[in-house]
């Protein structure tokens, strides 16, 4: 983390309705927490002013990289679905996009694109354990912690929506709150606190200004936040010097904590000269909810930019190059198994799809529910136009959803297909074969042996399939006497991967995994 940053929380949190998990009220960390922002904030500011006069270009997009960790119970229950980060990605990009700046999924080193390896209860539910968290963090990248409950240390635990920790530099979430929904709000307002924003309302973190409140309806000249923070004037005398200091912000006082809804505010608070106030109540920053749609002012748009190219955020890579702005997903995406089809066997099922122009990656979603939230729920990330499914449940309706992405895009459409799995097992038993095995296994040299153990004389076949079920080779008619035998099965030809080999005869199939490794 940059020098100059102290210890602090950035709360985002509320209560919900029962339904639709509507936000209805925000509390966030006190003024004092705030304030540890203030001195960047500050510099940004005068970056920002000098970036005015050089009169730097605004219209060119920077891509900043961001990784999502999907973190699960120490059973390793719990985690978030891919799916919907890409949705989130998607928002994120909308709400970024008048800034100039566009997040890009950037994978880990180890832990690939997404990184599903933290199991752990004490960062799923409360973030204590930030050990883990920092041994797993992207050094390159805007981090986001994905869990079912998300602790800040100041507010009280089941009620924050997420937050932005400076010290460690890295945004948590509870998972429902990663959906894309619209307007989605709640991860761009963390990312501009990441980006050095503070609240609009400054100085009111401790309590809203409405009636009751000593004084009403004119509001104290400093904020009760007790810090020496100044009220800011609807006139914008003291902008520069009170609340979030940001001047094209107008005063607001917490007013989002007790509205019900994004309506104009009329509740008749006025600042300390007696004027009536009038806060921007769709700004990112504040927290008014249910807003249709949300804003930065072009004031925190240039303050963000300033803090991106503060030399603190070299470790943000800016050397992608996008793929595409746009993926369009064909309404016949899906090739295979036809829609409504029962295949031939419920482990040996080759799922393949069209490729799409701009994707470089496809999600695909299995399970029995049309809502994808069964124990039984697959998920795989792919970069070729086929899968080979071998972990299928017999005599099941499967609803199998694609979604074709790349690291920038993730708003194109899925298309989801109904198949049906019967009762038959690509693997029955050989009649005679009693036990076969592969050596060695991984493959490094030019052939492997097939080592058969048989109580009779049988008669079969021998295939290779590769990842995505293609035969790479097939022998058929081969005789394996009674007792212990050896076959040689050439591997001079395959490239390094995962392979299937498969003994086939008219009465049963058995297959072994088998890598070449070279």
């Amino acid at each position: 983390m940059k020098k100059g940053f102290l210890f602090l929380f950035f709360a985002f949190i509320g209560t919900f309705s029962a339904f639709g998990q509507e936000l209805q009220q925000h509390i966030c960390g006190n003024a004092h927490d705030q304030s540890e922002l203030l001195p960047r904030l500050r510099e940004n500011k005068i970056v920002m002013e000098a970036m005015r006069a050089a009169a730097a270009d605004r219209g060119e997009t920077k891509y900043v990289p961001i990784h999502f960790h999907l973190v699960g119970d120490a059973d390793g229950n719990g985690k978030h679905k891919e799916l919907k980060v890409l949705e989130q990605l998607c928002r994120l990009n909308a709400s970024y996009l008048p800034v100039g700046i566009q997040f890009y999924l950037s994978p880990h080193p180890t832990h690939g694109l997404f990184d599903k390896s933290i199991n752990n209860d004490k960062v799923y539910s409360d973030q204590t354990n930030s050990l883990v968290m920092n041994l797993r963090r992207h050094n390159n990248a805007v981090n986001v912690y994905v869990v079912e409950s998300a602790v800040s240390g100041n507010n009280q635990p089941g009620i924050t929506l997420a937050y932005y920790h400076t010290q460690h530099d890295w945004v948590v979430s509870r998972k429902d709150q990663i959906n894309g929904n619209q307007p989605g709000w709640v991860i761009p307002h963390e990312v501009g606190h990441f980006f050095s924003l503070p609240h609009t309302f400054y100085g009111y973190e401790s309590e809203s200004f409405a009636p009751g409140f000593p004084g009403w309806p004119i509001a104290p000249v400093l904020a009760p936040n007790n810090d020496g923070t100044t009220t800011e004037r609807q006139n914008a005398t003291n902008c520069a010097t009170s609340a979030d200091e940001i001047c094209d912000t107008p005063p607001d006082y917490n007013f989002g904590f007790i509205a019900a809804s994004c309506a104009n505010y009329n509740g008749g608070a006025k600042d300390p000269l007696g004027v009536l106030v009038n806060p921007l109540e769709n700004n990112y920053m504040g927290y008014f909810g249910s807003c249709s749609t949300y804003v930065f002012t072009q004031d925190q748009i240039d303050i963000i930019n300033a803090d991106l190219n503060h030399q603190s955020r070299n470790y943000l890579d800016n050397t992608f190059a996008p793929e595409a702005t746009e993926i369009i997903t064909p309404t016949t995406l899906h090739v295979s198994p036809a829609s409504g089809d029962t295949v031939d066997n419920y482990d040996n099922v080759l799922l393949e799809w069209q490729a799409v122009p701009g994707a470089t990656h496809y999600l695909i979603d299995m399970d029995i529910i049309s809502s994808f939230g069964t124990v039984y729920a697959q998920t795989f990330i792919e970069t070729g136009t086929s899968k080979l499914l071998t972990t299928l449940l017999p005599n099941r309706t499967y609803h199998c959803r694609i979604k074709p992405f790349n690291y920038l895009v993730g708003c194109a459409d899925f298309r989801t297909r109904i198949f049906r799995t019967p009762g038959t097992s690509a693997t029955n038993d050989i009649e005679g074969l009693s036990a076969w095995q592969l050596s060695p296994n991984p493959v490094s040299g030019d052939h492997a042996n097939l080592s058969i153990n048989a109580v009779e004389s049988f008669e079969a076949g021998v295939r290779i399939t590769d990842a995505a079920g293609r035969t790479v080779s097939f022998q058929q008619g081969l005789k394996f006497p009674q007792g212990e035998s050896i076959y040689e099965l050439n591997t001079s030809s395959l490239a390094n991967g995962l392979y299937f080999v498969s003994l086939e005869s008219g009465n049963g199939r058995n297959v072994r995994k088998m890598s070449v490794l070279r």
